[in-house]
């Protein structure tokens, strides 16, 4: 009897422990919110400014972390992100406002995340130098800046943003607010290097 008590009392806890997590996540998912008290609402928002326009270029490489050790690790596809410095002008092309930004970069654009392994910083700012060579603008990470609930929408043969794209040519979206209303710019890039 006493065996079966225990058997019991065992299946019981781990049934319970499971229950009452999902019980603590559910009290917790419901007595709280994500947004502050007092924040404005921006449901019939009418705000479809573009106002900055930011570039960077990406590419892979693999790297070898703690070299000759026991702990080596080789890292393979590690991302290399360069960020490109930029001086940008407004300016407006058949109607539509935007910005012609002149990019350029450095040794100092080129950024290294992670641990710090075999490969330099200037052994990929070497590399980048290649690629960009031969890239020049056709693979470039555009990303604007617009106001919170508007979408951005690619116009005539534009790409999308937040991917690698060919800017060698004026580019041109439409910002639409929350309210529907929207406005078309065009992005404008010139090549400094």
């Amino acid at each position: 009897m006493g065996l079966i008590l225990k058997q019991i009392k065992k299946e019981m806890k781990k049934n319970i422990k499971p229950l009452l997590s999902i019980i603590a996540l559910l009290i917790i998912a419901f007595s709280s919110g994500c947004l502050k008290s007092g924040v404005e609402d921006l449901k019939n928002s009418n705000q479809n400014a573009l106002s900055t326009v930011d570039y960077t270029y990406r590419f892979l490489y693999d790297d070898v972390i703690k070299e000759g050790t026991p702990n080596q690790e080789n890292l393979k596809d590690r991302v290399c992100e360069v960020v490109f410095k930029k001086v940008s002008t407004p300016i407006t092309v058949n109607g539509k406002t935007g910005f012609s930004t002149t990019i350029s970069y450095d040794a100092n654009s080129v950024l290294k995340a992670g641990p710090t392994g075999k490969v330099t910083k200037a052994d990929l700012y070497a590399k980048f130098q290649t690629l960009i060579a031969t890239d020049q603008l056709n693979k470039l990470w555009v990303y604007i800046t617009v106001p919170d609930a508007s979408v951005v929408t690619p116009l005539e043969d534009s790409p999308k943003l937040g991917a690698p794209a060919d800017f060698s040519k004026d580019r041109y979206y439409r910002v639409t607010a929350a309210d529907g209303s929207s406005k078309d710019y065009v992005i404008r890039t010139i090549k400094g290097f």
